[in-house]
């Protein structure tokens, strides 16, 4: 019984590590993207309104997503 408690409780622990792995990839896979589309969207300012709605909300989720600030270095 106690052989598989700890089974159990390593199987669980293992597999919320792999999905805290996964996660943190995710959002640094999309961190790179919306960090790309948002300093385009600084260095041409887009001209429609619609344009500049869309650069408004990259803008804030590159801040939701912490990603690296405008201006700041990229690895």
């Amino acid at each position: 019984m106690i052989t598989s408690f700890l089974f159990a409780l390593v199987a669980t622990i293992s597999s919320m590590v792999y999905a805290n792995s996964v996660a943190r990839h995710s959002v640094q896979d999309l961190c790179s993207l919306v960090v790309t589309l948002d300093d385009t969207y600084r260095a041409t300012p887009p001209q429609t309104p619609t344009g500049r709605q869309i650069a408004d909300q990259m803008s804030q989720l590159r801040t939701r997503l912490d990603c690296p600030a405008p201006g700041s270095a990229r690895a």
